[in-house]
């Protein structure tokens, strides 16, 4: 892997008239700043891999399928001929390589409010990235070293877990002589501590859930509901260039410095996503998350399968949906994934009352944030609901979080946890056209960047085993240790 230096990124934009650092200063000399120069790019950077991941493993998790079938790299898992992995460069060079520029100055300078943002920031990249690739580089990053040893994920896990407790350490010592944090440096919580400690826990309780620590998962839960708000990153409604449009969206900006476009516009609603979202004949969260096709229809396709005979114009349009407008926000992590955290591990440690209680407030939570509210109650009485806390069952806990956690690259991580289980995920089938080698396994994670780890750190990725066409279906280490949804 080449050596991590700090890119100076698109966030800068938001950071209004204030001066920017000198792009032309050399990359080989220490970069001087202050921290409230530097957030603003960490936290555009961070949304940008959260849509960059949701854009992946939606095609995974079955919420939309592409409509060329047996063409399709992601519908069939198809990465032999794939020659970047955006996620990687996206955690060390942008978000986690920004942010732990950002804690460097931050604590020369003794602000603690942007230590801890910090490491939020790169513990989140941090726990994104290992969720996708398993092993990778944690102990020797930012040293200088060229080729890096791969730590397995549990020590990656060990770092992570290290970075939030000592984010909240920072956060809690914050005080008003701290640099200032305000909206100009601070696009998500205008500076407000509270919002950011709430934030590091429900980061850790989703950490937890990863290895099923059901007990710690509530802990950090009751901790994050105390000064919860959505980290959402706001787009703005018409923004003067390209840059500032969600990458959901259906402009689909592309700049020149690098290649993001979404996959949306050769895909369609996913036909195992479709059932779900519409059962008991209640489709008013499909149409509140995509907008009608040419023949007003709602096709679907199963994944792999590809359209056929069926027009493109029976499909819905994936864009112009609460999250794939062009000022749609982009939200971190998602009060209905509070919520469902809550339930399921209630639910797992057989506190059904608060399981109930957390699960049908995830389903309000969604209802209300695609502006449908008023359909709730109607949903609720549904028999795509349980109507009691003793009828209540695990599966319908996550499938509500699945559909709530709509093109979030979390839904991935659950699936993976349950082992695809269509005993959980009723009704979820094996792609079409999945590729022979797999012998019916499915996808577990990403291949590396080919474009630097398999190039510059070929040792470490010969050890791993990592060349091997297999290496995607090889279950990463938390997988490895559940054994849920057998």
């Amino acid at each position: 892997m080449k050596k991590l230096i700090i890119l100076i990124a698109i966030g800068f934009f938001f950071a209004s008239c204030e001066k920017f650092l000198d792009v032309n200063t050399s990359q080989d000399t220490p970069e001087k700043s202050s921290p409230n120069y530097l957030l603003p790019a960490v936290l555009s950077d961070m949304s940008i891999a959260v849509y960059e991941q949701g854009d992946m493993t939606a095609f995974f998790t079955q919420q939309v399928a592409t409509t060329t079938g047996s063409t399709s790299v992601r519908d069939r898992w198809d990465f032999r001929g794939v020659t970047r992995v955006g996620s990687w460069r996206r955690n060390y060079y942008d978000v986690a390589g920004n942010a732990n520029k950002m804690i460097e100055f931050a604590e020369a300078e003794g602000s603690q409010n942007y230590i801890g943002v910090g490491k939020i920031m790169k513990a989140m990249s941090f726990l994104m990235a290992t969720d996708v690739f398993g092993d990778m580089p944690v102990l020797q990053i930012y040293t200088g070293i060229y080729n890096p040893t791969y730590d397995t994920q549990e020590i990656v896990y060990g770092e992570i877990n290290r970075w939030l407790d000592e984010a909240i350490v920072a956060l809690e010592s914050s005080t008003p002589t701290d640099r200032k944090m305000d909206e100009l440096s601070d696009r998500v919580y205008k500076g407000n501590v509270q919002n950011w400690l709430a934030l590091a826990h429900a980061v850790k309780a989703r950490y937890y859930l990863h290895l099923n620590d059901f007990t710690n998962v509530l802990l950090q839960v009751e901790k994050a509901k105390l000064n919860w708000k959505e980290p959402a990153f706001a787009y703005l409604t018409n923004p003067e260039n390209s840059w500032g449009k969600n990458l959901f969206g259906p402009s689909r900006p592309v700049p020149n410095w690098d290649i993001y476009a979404n996959s949306l516009s050769t895909a369609a609603t996913g036909t195992f996503f479709m059932k779900a979202v519409t059962a008991a004949d209640d489709s008013s969260r499909l149409y509140a998350l995509t907008s009608p096709g040419k023949n007003k229809k709602y096709a679907s396709i199963h994944t792999g399968e590809g359209r056929g005979i069926t027009s493109l114009d029976d499909y819905a349009n994936l864009y112009d949906g609460f999250w794939t407008k062009d000022d749609s926000p982009i939200i971190y992590l998602t009060t209905e994934e509070v919520y469902f955290m809550e339930a399921e591990a209630a639910f797992q440690t057989n506190d059904k009352a608060r399981a109930y209680t957390a699960y049908i407030n995830g389903i309000k939570a969604n209802f209300t944030k695609l502006g449908i509210s008023d359909k709730v109650d109607a949903y609720l009485a549904t028999s795509a609901v349980a109507q009691s806390s003793a009828a209540l069952t695990l599966s319908q806990i996550m499938m509500q979080k699945y559909i709530a956690l709509y093109l979030q690259p979390e839904a991935w991580a659950d699936m993976r946890r349950y082992n695809y289980s269509a005993n959980v995920y009723t009704g979820l089938q094996y792609p079409v056209n999945a590729l022979a080698v797999y012998e019916g396994k499915w996808i577990q994670r990403l291949p590396y960047d080919p474009e630097t780890e398999y190039k510059y750190n070929p040792k470490e990725i010969e050890r791993l085993g990592a060349k091997e066409q297999t290496w995607i279906v090889k279950k990463i280490w938390w997988v490895e240790n559940s054994n849920l949804g057998n």
